[in-house]
């Protein structure tokens, strides 16, 4: 018991650090009633970790974090529109007729979502986001299944036990998924453990499985491993990341996909 509850606590103050502040030592043993020397053990064994650094009197961040992934979703269409937009262009090219695909729920992915209905490609759809099923719906252009849950207005989406429930019996050729950033050392990252959640569960009953991510994140962090490197196929985005991430992606076998067309690293069968 002790242990579950030790790693609770630590899941909440990275939750905590999440939004881009600095927590305190005191701060985190009032909130759960120990002392500053578990906190301290606590943060001790995150950086160890990889999680956050340590700074005097507390724990920070390791980078940047996105704080546009806390923002209402259609907010967050409007920040780096452009990088966002060539991003889903290069990731049309994952797509063939016939296919049965997930789409995850974020900015990028709705800008996907409305490439998808404006080309030719007819596909089988299921989907978490309430607006990329109305889109493609809209399109006449193949089947969009929008799971059940809880609905979640900020990122117009679905979530919790039902969704998860729904996908015990599906299999999918693709799924396609946002994130707030991507790391050489910890794979994409995303703002919450319900993400992770999701992406791991549809990952596991996908061929393949891709993001759709826009350059800058890859100078940022967050709270989350979503999924490590090496369970992903694919990463499509705006512009060729930077040496240290792209050697990483390649060790990975993780496939870069440009608008261009133009595919770095090695895809696997």
């Amino acid at each position: 018991m002790g242990a579950s509850i030790g790693a609770a606590r630590q899941q909440s103050i990275l939750a905590l650090i999440a939004k881009g502040d600095v927590v305190s030592v005191g701060e985190v043993a009032q909130r759960f009633g120990v002392s500053q020397e578990t906190v301290r053990r606590d943060i001790r064994s995150l950086e160890e970790g990889g999680h956050l650094r340590r700074v005097h009197g507390g724990a920070a961040p390791l980078g940047t974090v996105d704080l546009t992934a806390r923002r209402p979703v259609v907010e967050r269409l409007e920040v780096d529109r452009g990088a966002k937009i060539r991003a889903a262009e290069a990731a049309l090219s994952l797509f063939e007729d016939g296919m049965n695909v997930f789409l995850g729920a974020s900015s990028t992915m709705l800008l996907l979502a409305e490439q998808l209905a404006e080309s030719d490609t007819t596909l089988t759809v299921t989907t978490n986001m309430i607006d990329i099923a109305t889109i493609l719906a809209s399109s006449k252009r193949g089947s969009v299944t929008l799971l059940g849950g809880v609905v979640h207005p900020e990122t117009r989406s679905v979530g919790g036990y039902e969704t998860l429930e729904s996908l015990e019996l599906r299999l999918f050729d693709l799924c396609v998924f946002g994130g707030s950033s991507v790391s050489a050392v910890h794979g994409f990252l995303g703002p919450s453990q319900a993400h992770r959640v999701l992406v791991t569960t549809v990952s596991q009953r996908s061929h393949r499985t891709a993001f759709v991510m826009d350059s800058a994140k890859f100078a940022r962090s967050d709270a989350h491993v979503v999924l490590p490197l090496q369970q992903a196929d694919v990463l499509a985005t705006d512009t060729a990341p930077p040496d240290a991430l792209r050697r990483a992606l390649e060790q990975a076998d993780v496939t870069v996909v440009l608008p261009t067309g133009r595919a770095m690293g090695f895809a696997r069968e």
